[in-house]
């Protein structure tokens, strides 16, 4: 990733985000486990579309996002997903050899790579009390491809409102958006979040399986360890006690 996206992000921070930070109030846990310097995988939890910039408000390195191919289509949004060094990927798992040559480009940089693992499937569900969606294994293609650790993340949701989607469904359409991305009714907008980091997980421990043994078990491991963070940050007590 050349050097003109994290000079492009690290503009945006500084004027952007005392703004975010007064109109959404954000608690951060586990701070101590982010590594200063070399490459990680960064995941989390997705369930609106302001999760990018909360975590990237507070995160002390620039990240590099996967992003949904469809999102080059936005007018303005593409710009941004240019601007900033995030890497469009196609959604039904037929990545390009381009996305895959700049995810390399990121590690070999030693930076961070952001993930989703949920994809858009927990806001086209649309259902803002359900639990997290089931992972798709990329995240641990490429971990155990290109030996990187993964550290997991969620966003807590302390307070939001559920409002309506922005954009009419035949604007979403004329824009090349997925049927399923265009049916969706519902946002979550955070008020107060709880973000917490975990231990990162060791992508060693898996390279002794099969690649398609190694993912299962690693993406089954990242969804355990984020769905016992996102446990701490909504037990009152044990968040008190942890801070």
């Amino acid at each position: 990733m050349d050097d003109s996206a994290k000079k492009t992000v690290g503009r945006i921070k500084k004027f952007v985000t005392p703004f975010f930070h007064l109109a959404l109030q954000t608690e951060v846990l586990g701070f101590h486990h982010i590594q200063p310097s070399g490459k990680l995988i960064l995941t989390c939890n997705h369930r609106s579309d302001m999760d990018p910039f909360v975590i990237g408000a507070i995160f002390p390195r620039f990240i590099s996002w996967i992003a949904a191919d469809y999102t080059m289509r936005i007018p303005l949004f593409k710009d941004l997903v240019e601007k900033t060094g995030c890497i469009p990927m196609a959604i039904d798992g037929n990545i390009s050899m381009g996305s895959i040559k700049k995810v390399q480009q990121v590690f070999k940089k030693g930076d961070v790579l952001g993930i989703f693992p949920e994809g858009h499937d927990y806001m086209v569900k649309n259902d803002f009390d359900s639990p997290m969606a089931n992972f798709h294994s990329g995240f641990a293609a490429f971990s155990l491809r290109n030996k990187v650790d993964v550290m997991p993340s969620v966003i807590v949701p302390i307070e939001e409102n559920i409002s309506d989607y922005p954009l009419p469904p035949i604007l979403r359409a004329f824009m090349g958006m997925p049927k399923e991305v265009c049916e969706i009714q519902k946002r979550a907008v955070y008020k107060k979040v709880r973000v917490v980091f975990g231990e990162p997980i060791p992508h060693a421990e898996y390279l002794d399986m099969s690649l398609e043994e190694g993912m299962k078990a690693l993406s089954a491991r990242t969804k355990e360890a984020m769905e016992s963070l996102m446990e701490k940050g909504r037990n009152e007590a044990l968040w008190k006690l942890a801070s």
